[in-house]
Order: structure tokens, then sequence, then C-alpha cells
């Protein structure tokens, strides 16, 4: 068996997101797209983190995040374990209370919002809640939604969360909502300082051609020997 696994990591995220309350910019050229619009109608207008040509300003910050990552792959179970040690330095002149965790992987719990929230169109994307019910009702399924359907219901997906601790092994808060987890600090972590985090967990990896995923595994013929061979991507 040839396997080639690549593991999408976990990430904290922080920053400043700015909003603004005027409506969307008309372009002014005409119907077809202009890829320089941004240069001529779109440009922010300048600040103390970003100046007129969109470089660094003076207040300008961007936070750090080192992982050390130990994975194992559980080949028969199709299965990944990993622990990490997350060390987050706060750049920023804010301090921060708690990080937040993108758990990529729960988009594929059978709770998750984007499965509850799916819309069924059927095999042509003709269906409407008008001829869905009633001796006209045409609505059907492909065998691919069914394939989708049926390793969804037969796997556990999204991660395990097995622990998350601090520096010194002691057990830290966090909350899961979907996709994102967020661990509450024992402390404030001031600014220019950094904290030490430790996360064990797991996974059952997806099969790429039934769920479609980015990542996964699939299964294809080997002329060389009986069975076949399995890829992890």
């Amino acid at each position: 068996m040839r396997v080639c696994c690549q593991l999408l990591l976990l990430a904290f995220t922080s920053s400043v997101i700015f909003t603004s309350s005027a409506s969307e910019i008309v372009q002014s050229k005409g119907h077809f797209e202009d890829k320089f619009r941004q240069l001529e109608e779109s440009l922010p207008t300048p600040n103390d983190y970003r100046n007129a040509a969109g470089e660094p300003g003076k207040d300008y910050w961007q936070q750090q995040v080192d992982y050390k990552i130990n994975v194992t792959l559980d080949e028969n179970k199709r299965r990944i374990q990993g622990e990490q040690v997350i060390t987050y330095h706060n750049n920023s002149p804010y301090k921060l209370k708690y990080l937040w965790l993108q758990l990529e992987q729960n988009r594929f719990k059978s709770d998750s919002i984007a499965e509850r929230s799916s819309t069924f169109n059927g095999v042509d994307g003709s269906v409407s809640a008008a001829n869905t019910y009633g001796d006209s009702a045409f609505a059907k399924i492909s065998l691919q939604d069914l394939r989708r359907q049926q390793f969804l219901t037969d796997n556990s997906l999204g991660y395990q969360i097995a622990a998350v601790t601090d520096a010194n092994k002691k057990p830290l808060k966090y909350t899961i909502v979907g996709a994102q987890m967020r661990i509450d600090l024992p402390t404030p972590l001031p600014h220019n300082q950094s904290t030490t985090l430790n996360i064990n967990y797991r996974y059952n990896i997806l099969e790429e051609d039934a769920v479609g995923a980015r990542s996964g595994y699939e299964h294809f013929p080997d002329d060389e020997r009986e069975g076949g061979m399995t890829s992890f991507y």
C-alpha cells in the first residue's frame, strides 16, 4: 500500500475586521468585469493599519502561531490521531481572553449548519416545493447523492477532542459550536506575551469520491497486486 497523507492543520487566527455601512460601489466602466477597479473605485480609506498604497501602517500588527505536531495514520481504520503543542504569540495591542480554533472537519457532521441547511433540488435541479408531493411528484435523487448520504450515515465524522490543556497539562475550558472552538485562557494574554496549549484529537478521514471533499482518501486499481491501493491526501 502506498500512502500519501496531508493533514490540514488546526489554525488559530486573530485579526481586526473593518466594516462599512456604505452601499456597494457600482462599477462605472460598463458591464464587463474590470480587474483593476479596486485601484480606482474600491481602495479603502487609509488608516493607521494600512496606508493609501495598501502597505502596513504604523499600527499594523499580525499574530504568530508556532506548532509542534505529532500525527499517526491508522490505515486500516482510515483515521488520523494527533497531538499538537501550540504556542500563540500575541502581537496585538489588546489583551486576549480567549482564542478561536477552526475545526473544519466538523462541517461534515450530521448536525452541522452546512448539512442541516442544504437544499434538495433533485437530479437536474428542477425540484421545488410545488412538485414534490401528489400524483405528479417527480423528485429524484442521484446515485452519487445516495452514496454520499450512506457514507455520512455509516461513519462518525468530525473532530473528537480528547484533551485541551495548558503548558502545565491543566485542562482548559473550551466551547465548540459547529466548526468553531473557543478556548478560554486562565488569565488574559497581554501584548507581546505568548501562551502554550496542548490539544489531543482524532478524526475519521473522508472518502473523497463519496463526499466530494477537498481532502480525504480514494481507491484506484493496481495492476501489480490484488486489492488495489488506497491513497491518503
